[in-house]
């Protein structure tokens, strides 16, 4: 055996075996290094690989067999073994090892230090895939069937996407984003680079057999080149798309080379639902959820209910449920009452059968953090089981991120989950419309949030960023109440009807004084939404108290209360207020004191925050009833409460909206009866700083009456009103000029 390995040596098989092991290592770089960026089929290292293992064996055969001498190739025999020759050759492959490992180290050194950044491959994390909306092929003719599918299109890739981003090794943004690129398919590179993936996964359905079975085609596209690396067909039946699912995730986390967990495995094999009938009610479901118009919900509530007919236990059907009612009462006519109940039984079936499941958590945590208790401490548990869960779950990014921004945790943690929300779905404009808000009211970034807005107004004029945007026109630095109007109105003018846009152009025409404008539009809200509390119930009351119509606002509430189930804080705040413009405060405060006995003046906490944040409407509506009443013990207590609420909370948080430490100031002053402090005060807010938005509003609707008459306070208020209207008539002027005023106003308004 001895001999054997001599031989090895003497004819040079060990050096042409280190000199190939490295040639082929060093080739293998290159090409895996600079293929992906000159848009090489991914097959390409692959087959090197092949190559080179297979030429491996028969490299060193060759170098067994023969020879390489200055007189050409030789067959090998003993009698060489000393020959010159023979050294010769030894002494060029010691030469060849050399210059191929100088090579490769510089191309280690290049590689390191000048190509590090040229890569077009997304270097955070390989395994980043967007799934995309699947197209569907017409093949049944009758409309409903149709509708069904398209809807299972949109909704079988919406759930493959989900399961995927329950997988800790992948990165897979979210639906929202992918979802834009509905119609804009046909350039995958530049879909991979706007969501910085590496993969897209896309595909095709199909009803065949009269709608029995059901065909899904699918490709996996390396978004660096655009090439096809496996496409694949799926036929089965109806009731097993959960399974056809489950396949295709499989095969993409293979492609990837992906390493499931346990409990990763587990979840891929998992089936929401016994029922495939339930399973094929919730998916469409959610994708009518997901669309958000009134009609769309209304077809959520039913098929997600059909859902649960046929699978009571069906825990994400629950959970969805309890998003979709709520939903309904913002958008659409359904009472509070009903949501109320509709909510809380959905989320405690939820929660009984899926525990610990992403959605129930997630579900679960809204309602908690934006619910009646508004309590961040009992969400964060929740949200971060369930990140663990599905880590590339960007709504519970979101929710946690407002979550622990409410807990008053460091700024640096809210933008950690902030912006992962953001990086996992980054075309989804109502995130990106939440950080402006944030930049320009907490970090007075004011030219970052306009530069944000304007990027969603330029695709899509009618978006709730340009509300937002004139939102932001009426506050400080700002103040510009006129441009604010304007823009509403041509945010308007895509769909003037639509519940946002007539609540939108209602408050904005009360701000600037144009209360036939208000009018019109509150008549448009009431006869499109007769049954919306949140929006037509409350702006038509603001109407009527800026009106000082207290006697109409009276009967609008006991229509409300006793034909519609008015909520009951709502009414009891209602009356009270009425009864102050009707001049029985007495009346009032017994309304007041029996609907909250707990804003009896001796029993607030003067140090509890808390207690301020979830009381404070009812608070300073008391406190203003003491004063009436000339109650100074109690009212002298609760304005010491208000003020130190004041400046143990608004006043010490640097980044608390400027609106709302204005608004906490000016009532501190008020209801201490510092005259001189208030006008200040609202002097420095309206004028210098130019934070507008509520002023004019809050002076009509008699917030400050009892100061109304004194002479410095009228003297002021007589500037804010003459501000106000200097904007309304550039208001008026453009309303001319687009054909949207009425001749008869100018008369109702005083200004013929």
């Amino acid at each position: 055996m001895s001999n054997f390995f001599e031989e090895l040596k003497n004819r040079n098989v060990y050096k042409v075996a280190t000199a190939y092991a490295i040639t082929a290592w060093l080739l293998i770089q290159v090409v895996d290094t600079i293929g992906p960026n000159l848009g090489w089929p991914e097959n390409v290292a692959s087959n090197l690989i092949k190559i080179l293992i297979v030429g491996f064996p028969i490299a060193l055969v060759l170098t067994w067999l023969y020879e390489f001498t200055p007189q050409g190739l030789k067959r090998t025999g003993k009698v060489q073994e000393e020959t010159s020759d023979n050294r010769r050759a030894g002494r060029r492959l010691n030469r060849i090892i050399i210059g191929t490992l100088a090579v490769l180290i510089c191309f280690l050194l290049v590689e390191r230090f000048f190509m590090a950044g040229y890569t077009t491959i997304n270097e955070r994390q390989k395994a980043s895939i967007a799934v995309l909306p699947f197209d569907y092929l017409n093949s049944l003719k009758d409309e409903e069937s149709l509708e069904d599918q398209k809807l299972l299109a949109s909704a079988i890739p919406a759930q493959i996407l989900n399961e995927l981003g329950q997988i800790s090794g992948m990165f897979v943004p979210a639906k929202t984003s992918c979802w834009m690129y509905k119609d804009k398919k046909d350039n995958v590179k530049t879909i991979a680079k706007e969501l910085e993936v590496n993969y897209v996964l896309e595909g095709s359905i199909q009803y065949i057999g009269r709608g029995r079975r059901i065909k899904i085609s699918t490709r996996l596209i390396n978004g660096n080149n655009g090439y096809t690396l496996w496409s694949e067909n799926y036929e089965d039946d109806l009731d097993e798309i959960e399974n056809i699912q489950e396949k295709i995730g499989r095969k993409v986390v293979s492609q990837l080379r992906v390493q499931l967990l346990p409990a990763e495995e587990k979840a891929l094999a998992s089936k929401l639902s016994k029922d495939p009938e339930a399973y094929r009610l919730y998916l469409k479901g959610k994708e009518y959820a997901t669309r958000g118009t009134t009609e769309d919900l209304d077809k959520a509530v039913d098929l997600l209910n059909r859902a649960l007919d046929l699978d009571p236990e069906f825990a994400e059907a629950h959970a969805e449920l309890s998003l979709v009612y709520p939903a309904q009462f913002f958008r659409s006519n359904l009472a509070k009452d009903e949501r109320d109940e509709k909510l809380k039984y959905h989320l405690a079936k939820a929660l009984e059968y899926g525990p610990e499941k992403p959605e129930v958590l997630v579900a679960s945590a809204r309602h908690k953090l934006f619910g009646e208790s508004k309590d961040s401490s009992l969400v964060i548990d929740e949200l971060r089981k369930a990140i663990e869960l599905n880590p590339n779950y960007a709504d519970a990014y979101f929710i946690l991120a407002r979550a622990l921004s409410w807990a008053k945790q460091k700024p640096e943690i809210f933008y950690k989950y902030a912006e992962k929300a953001i990086e996992l779905d980054p075309l989804n404009d109502r995130r990106v419309e939440f950080m402006a808000k944030v930049y320009f009211n907490l970090d007075k970034e004011h030219e970052k949030a306009f530069a944000m807005m304007d990027r969603i107004i330029q695709k899509d004029s009618a978006s709730d960023a340009a509300r937002y945007k004139a939102l932001f026109l009426m506050q400080a630095p700002y103040g510009d109440m006129s441009k604010s109007f304007i823009l509403i109105h041509e945010a308007g003018k895509k769909e003037p009807n639509e519940l946002f846009n007539l609540n939108y152009h209602l408050m904005g025409s009360l701000t600037l004084d144009l209360v036939p404008v208000a009018e019109k539009y509150g008549r448009l809200l009431q006869m499109a939404y007769p049954e919306n509390e949140a929006h037509t119930y409350d702006n038509l009351a603001a109407l009527y108290e800026f009106k000082g119509e207290y006697s109409k606002w009276k009967e609008m509430t006991d229509f409300w209360a006793s034909e519609k189930n008015l909520d009951q804080k709502t009414e009891a705040i209602s009356r009270a207020y009425i009864q102050i413009g009707l001049g029985d405060s007495g009346k009032a405060r017994k309304i007041l004191e029996e609907a909250f006995p707990y804003v009896m003046a001796n029993n607030v906490p003067g140090d509890s925050i808390s207690y301020f944040r979830s009381y404070y409407d009812e608070l300073i509506l008391y406190a203003e009833l003491l004063r009436l009443e000339e109650d100074s013990e109690k009212a002298d207590i609760l304005s010491n409460a208000i003020c130190e609420f004041y400046r143990m909370g608004p006043s010490k948080n640097e980044r608390a909206p400027l609106d709302v430490k204005n608004e906490v100031l000016l009532d501190c002053y008020y209801f201490s009866n510092d005259t001189i402090k208030f006008v200040e005060s609202l002097e420095d807010r309206f004028f210098k700083q130019k934070d507008r938005q509520k002023v004019f509003l809050n002076i009509k609707q008699k917030w400050y009456q009892r100061f109304e008459n004194q002479k410095d306070v009228k003297a002021l208020f007589e500037r804010i009103t003459q501000e106000t209207h200097r904007m309304r008539a550039e208001v008026i002027e453009y309303l001319k000029e687009e054909g949207d005023w009425d001749p008869a106003w100018d008369k109702e308004l005083g200004l013929e």
